[in-house]
């Protein structure tokens, strides 16, 4: 997961943000926990919106928060749940889980910098890998094989991005909706989950598509398009068919969403699946837009 499925903060009531940053820094607090205290840089969006639908899908009351001192910024007050529930301990895992195997793919397929950087993370996050691996082998396994499926897809020059994002897609849907025993519950969490899942992977292609075409590294919808140079990048041909696929699944995210029984974290979760997502992929849209109007591609 990349950090693209959160909150539009302007479209979020007061009493709604103050409860997503309450459970972003609860979970903050858990990494620390159970991972170490330099474990907290791994924090992500994603993992804050694991916590979010899995408490809304299992029907949870709404927990009671306290201030506190947040030990990296000790002039901030923010707010934590005292005794917070094992999705967090979950998310937790799975930050580290994830940023294991990216560090491994960076590796693989990394270049320059980026590469170096992976080889430095890779010992400060073996030894924490192997503990949530032990405590969660089920979402390891998982994180594993789409790994394994979709080097082998990268590997291939898949031209297909439906085929190139059901690896990760498959795989949150899996994890979001495990141990879940309303039937109708994890139905829904399955879709909404495979739903985000494909759209973070689509989204982030597209957001690397003139980066991967100067390292030269793979990309579905360079591969797909043909794409051979920055003009063609901007062009209708490559930008609308990518903007309907990402308007369509982020849609169907928010109308699997509503079919969900749970009300607690509701408000901030609708506000993620149609506010935040559509202000997101609108962000790399624009990114394309303004390079154009400056005469930049």
């Amino acid at each position: 997961m990349f950090g693209y499925v959160k909150v539009c903060k302007p479209e979020l009531r007061v009493r709604e943000y103050e409860e997503y940053k309450a459970v972003y820094c609860t979970l903050c607090k858990t990494l620390g926990k159970e991972y170490g205290v330099l474990s907290r840089v791994l924090l992500s969006y994603d993992a804050t919106f694991y916590v979010l639908l899995r408490e809304c899908a299992l029907q949870a009351a709404m927990p009671c928060y306290k201030k506190g001192r947040c030990r990296f910024n000790p002039l901030k007050k923010c707010g934590y749940c005292e005794n917070p529930a094992a999705s967090y301990r979950e998310a937790a895992a799975l930050t580290v889980l994830m940023s294991y195997q990216k560090v491994l793919d960076n590796i693989a397929d990394g270049r320059g910098l980026k590469k170096i950087a992976a080889r430095l993370c890779k010992p400060f996050l073996r030894g924490k890998y192997k503990k949530a691996k032990e405590k969660y082998r089920f979402f390891a396994e998982q994180i594993e094989t789409a790994m394994q499926n979709q080097a082998a897809l990268e590997a291939e020059n898949c031209t297909s991005a439906d085929r190139a994002a059901d690896p990760s897609a498959k795989a949150l849907e899996m994890i979001f909706s495990h141990g879940l025993e309303n039937d109708d519950n994890r139905r829904v969490v399955s879709r909404v989950a495979y739903c985000v899942g494909r759209w973070v992977y689509l989204l982030d292609a597209y957001d690397d598509m003139r980066a991967d075409l100067k390292s030269g590294a793979y990309n579905p919808f360079l591969a797909k398009y043909g794409v051979a140079d920055e003009t063609a990048l901007v062009s209708n041909e490559v930008q609308e068919p990518i903007l309907r696929s990402l308007y369509m699944t982020e849609n169907e995210a928010a109308v699997s969403f509503d079919l969900l029984s749970g009300t607690v974290h509701r408000g901030v979760l609708e506000n993620i699946l149609r506010d935040g997502t559509q202000a997101a992929t609108e962000a790399v849209r624009n990114s394309y837009v303004s390079k154009q109007t400056r005469g930049e591609v």
